[in-house]
């Protein structure tokens, strides 16, 4: 078994923006990216295990590579050890691979050591309800990779991967053991990169401070900022609101009519849409109207509306609970 650690000493400020989504200290946090040979644990074999955490006052890299078949248990013996107590695992699209691979290999190797996670957040999870906001195709890790400008250094594919681990099992060559751990390595990397991409989901969290707001006879405006820097400008335009950010600013901007504005209702499978009165009511008063006069809300049809007033405007904490479930809706929506 080849045991590996490296220091880590750049991007760690995003665990910071962590730090606001959880009350947990940012030194409980793992970093966690697992290398097989497949993707069910009954047919394939883990032969590494590579994570990112805290220890001895610092952020340490550590991989756990088997050079032969038989030191499956041993690595993932290893890692169970080492992080004995509660941790909070972050991954990528780990909850369905990661955590779920490891979990069944532990029953498969019969070890007695506990599970060390005690929850998880899975950024692939947390981001995709912002695909549509930052313009993604596809959500694979290399390409919100790209999208962040992070390059990768000598690096091959996963697939590549798995039949040069097939020549190290037969060879045991130091070049491809670094091969695999410098894959392993940039997966890493590139995870520790996306966990700035948080920033993104910290509106719809209520977590900005109002800088100005103001109206026109069309609209209604906000300029908000958020408490840590976004890791790359947007433009987010949808039917219901305009959403411009860059760095740690926001500007939001939605329609007025006749001085109004929607209030949105989150539980909309409780409300009725009335297309004639252009507005929602609840399932409870419902029952009295005729049914060719409303039709079942949906996310984006169960709203009311209040005026866009002074007394609204100079109500901070009520505008912006306001903007927090616009947020809200917006992302729930895509």
């Amino acid at each position: 078994m080849i045991v590996k650690n490296s220091p880590i000493t750049e991007g760690l400020e995003a665990f910071d923006i962590v730090n606001l989504l959880s009350c947990q200290s940012k030194h409980k946090y793992v970093l966690l990216d697992i290398e097989t040979t497949g993707f069910t644990p009954k047919n394939s074999q883990l032969y590494m295990i590579g994570c990112i955490h805290f220890s001895e006052n610092s952020w340490i890299q550590t991989q756990w590579l088997a050079e032969t078949f038989d030191e499956e248990w041993k690595i993932l013996q290893e890692f169970l050890t080492h992080f004995q107590g509660n941790f909070h695992f972050i991954t990528y699209n780990g909850d369905r691979f990661d955590l779920s691979y490891l979990t069944d290999k532990k029953s498969q190797c019969q070890c007695i050591k506990a599970l060390p996670w005690q929850s998880s957040l899975d950024l692939y999870k947390l981001l995709k309800p912002y695909k549509k906001m930052l313009n993604f195709s596809h959500m694979k890790q290399r390409d919100l990779e790209n999208f962040l400008g992070f390059n990768r250094k000598y690096d091959v594919s996963g697939k590549e991967c798995v039949t040069i681990y097939q020549r190290f099992l037969r060879e045991n060559q130091p070049e491809q053991a670094e091969i695999l751990l410098n894959h392993n390595r940039q997966d890493l990397l590139g995870l520790l990169k996306i966990l700035s991409m948080l920033t993104y989901t910290l509106p719809s969290a209520g977590d900005f401070r109002i800088e100005d707001l103001s109206t026109d006879q069309q609209s209604f405006k906000a300029v908000l900022r958020l408490p840590h820097k976004l890791p790359k400008s947007f433009s987010w335009e949808d039917e219901l609101f305009h959403l411009q950010g860059d760095k740690e600013m926001l500007a939001f901007k939605t329609p007025l009519s006749q001085g109004r504005l929607k209030k949105f209702y989150p539980n909309y499978s409780d409300y009725f849409y009335l297309p004639g009165e252009d507005m929602a009511v609840h399932k409870s008063l419902a029952t009295y109207i005729d049914r060719s006069k409303k039709k079942k809300a949906t996310a984006r049809t169960c709203y009311t509306w209040f005026d866009c007033n002074l007394n609204f405007l100079n109500d901070i904490p009520t505008v912006k609970d306001w903007l927090t479930d616009y947020f809200r809706l917006a992302v729930s929506c895509q």
